[in-house]
């Protein structure tokens, strides 16, 4: 039954809750009748739904008002030549002017600081010429003559002639931080470099010294003090290791490379190559599938590679041959590969799995495992460098399987 008849059924029903006490009239009398308080009947129900209708509108109305007034975002609507013709309470309060007065033919361009003004009409035109959105970061001038920064969003609208509506959301504060955690990570990669250099001279001054008294000295002393100097020996070497691993963790951001379309696979088998007289010694089994065609800087994919497998190889069980299985699959969902690379080593405590990804910590003691605890630390880095994230699972004596990211498009560059 369409609307029309639902209101006809209504309509009659009550009428005739209304009629069935009157006397009755003349057939042709009666029809008429019928048929005009019917009709009165549906206009009555009508106007009642259209009222209904137009306070819904109304209260919709408000609720939208209130929503593109007073949203944490600055909308704009501007025409062919620039003006402004439709502006929120939080655009006008951005560029500290009553909406009013923006609206009394002022032109958006008029509040683009200089440095930005070239960027902005070259994205304006785009959007024109393209009709795609356009994202952007620009400079703006406030009332008082203060510039802030924003993030803009334009993108074109045709109805009856050609709008351009404009989102601006300002990020000054967001710049600001930005910023300062640059100069903050620029001073601190500066000092770890001047740091590392002043420190590798008196450390090769004794690491030399102490190994021409070991050579020149060794059993003409006595045992005591054989041992001592196999300790200073081996203090310096190790604080020599820790400062090369320390500069290399800090150059990860600096010495970057350009991010390239790679395979995986070349990288991976670079990582063998470098580690080939580890895994012969250790007779060590890797296999591997054809890994992805990924965008990373090469040389610290493969770094990453290096450190993992050769992790695996020194954690590996006394009495049997390290094992190792790389792979790789696609992750439609979160627009990434995922790379595995299984060993049967010791493995470890789950409640240990975040642990040896920070920096200098050891979950042995250098007597059981050499080396300075810095190798998955430089990984977890190289990883976020490239926009993914590294993990491991493991269980005691069974293995442990690490797992790193790497996603389908460039990620944005390493600030911090």
């Amino acid at each position: 039954m369409n609307r029309k008849d639902e209101l006809r059924s209504a309509a009659e029903k009550r009428l005739h809750e209304k009629t069935e006490k009157l006397p009755e009239l003349p057939e042709e009398a009666d029809a008429l009748i019928h048929e005009l308080e019917v009709h009165q009947i549906e206009l009555e129900m009508q106007n009642e739904e259209l009222r209904a209708s137009r306070k819904e509108l109304e209260q919709l109305h408000e609720k939208y008002y209130d929503l593109y007034n007073f949203a944490p975002v600055g909308y704009f609507t501007i025409d062919l030549s620039s003006n402004i013709t439709e502006v929120n309470t939080t655009g006008a309060d951005l560029l500290g002017f009553t909406k009013d007065y923006l609206l009394s033919k002022n032109r958006f361009g008029w509040y683009i600081a200089p440095k930005y003004v070239q960027s902005f009409l070259n994205h304006l035109k785009g959007a024109y010429n393209t009709g795609e959105r356009q994202t952007f970061e620009s400079g703006f001038i406030r009332k008082n003559g203060v510039i802030f920064y924003a993030q803009v969003e334009m993108l074109p609208q045709y109805n009856h002639e050609v709008q351009m509506k404009i989102a601006v959301v300002d990020i000054t504060e967001r710049k600001r931080v930005e910023d300062e955690l640059k100069r903050s990570n620029d001073e601190l990669q500066q000092f770890a470099y001047v740091a590392s250099h002043d420190l590798q001279e008196p450390l090769r001054t004794i690491s030399s010294f102490t190994q021409l008294l070991e050579r020149r000295y060794q059993n003409k002393i006595d045992k005591d003090a054989d041992e001592f100097i196999g300790y200073v020996v081996d203090a310096a070497q190790r604080m020599q290791q820790m400062i090369l691993d320390l500069l290399e963790y800090s150059r990860i951001a600096t010495k970057e490379g350009e991010f390239k379309k790679i395979n995986a696979t070349d990288a991976l088998e670079d990582a063998l190559f470098y580690l080939k007289g580890l895994i012969e010694d250790c007779n060590v089994e890797v296999n591997y599938e054809k890994l992805p065609v990924v965008t990373a800087d090469k040389v610290q994919l493969t770094k990453v590679f290096q450190n993992i497998i050769s992790n695996a190889i020194k954690f590996s069980k006394p009495n049997e041959p390290p094992k190792i299985q790389i792979s790789a699959k696609k992750d439609e969902e979160h627009n990434e590969y995922i790379f595995s690379v299984q060993d049967n080593g010791i493995g470890m405590e789950p409640q240990y799995a975040e642990r040896i990804f920070t920096i200098f910590q050891r979950l042995h003691t250098m007597e059981e495992y050499k080396g300075t605890g810095i190798g998955l630390s430089i990984v977890r880095r190289i990883i976020e460098r490239h926009g993914g994230r590294v993990w491991v699972e493991s269980e005691p004596e069974i293995g442990s399987t690490f797992y790193f990211t790497i996603p389908f498009t460039s990620p944005p560059k390493m600030t911090t």
